[in-house]
């Protein structure tokens, strides 16, 4: 099935939405102490992207990180043990859907529609320190601290978002390389 990727300029909501849910999280989560961050280009000010919310959770061991799933779920967060194969086998993903209740999928066969139910927010579990952690967190820092790479990826988005992708997988995949490039840049600057 043909998706169009919708995005929209930067919003201030994106990161009152954040502090929100990092609190929610936060109390449900307490347990293990885990350590809150936004990701992605809502937790850039200045970039627009798709207005989901991507947050890391990171836990000091897996014990956490498995044990976490539970009580997110119960807080109405859909969990998708089907996207664990490698190279995300160390990382728990879930989702918060519009109007959609806690659901685990075994399969992509069975996500609902996403223009029905799009997602509010995307959680990535992990542990603190893991190279997709770091990863993560230098590619925001970068684009923080560099308006015009910042507007260059913002460019390059808008640009994609005109295609008509397979899925939104796709879509992410055809911004990998320039994302390589800024992780690379922001490992020299180090």
């Amino acid at each position: 099935m043909a998706v169009r990727v919708m995005i929209e300029p930067y919003s201030a909501d994106w990161a009152v939405a954040f502090q929100q849910e990092q609190g929610r999280l936060e109390a449900c989560l307490t347990a293990w102490s885990p350590e809150v961050q936004h990701i992605g280009s809502t937790a850039v000010e200045g970039l627009g992207g798709k207005p989901v919310i991507d947050i890391m959770v990171g836990f000091s061991d897996e014990e956490g990180l498995s044990a976490a799933v539970d009580p997110l779920l119960k807080a109405g967060y859909c969990y998708y043990p089907c996207f664990e194969e490698p190279p995300f086998r160390d990382r728990r993903f879930l989702a918060r859907l519009q109007d959609f209740p806690a659901t685990v999928f075994e399969s992509p066969e069975d996500f609902p529609d996403r223009a029905v139910h799009p997602p509010v927010f995307h959680l990535h579990l992990l542990r603190r320190g893991s190279p997709f952690w770091q990863r993560h967190l230098a590619f925001r820092d970068y684009l923080r601290r560099h308006p015009i790479t910042r507007d260059a990826y913002y460019r390059m988005k808008v640009k994609l978002a005109k295609g008509v992708w397979e899925s939104h997988n796709d879509y992410a995949k055809a911004k990998t390389a320039f994302i390589r490039r800024v992780e690379r840049l922001a490992e020299l600057e180090g």
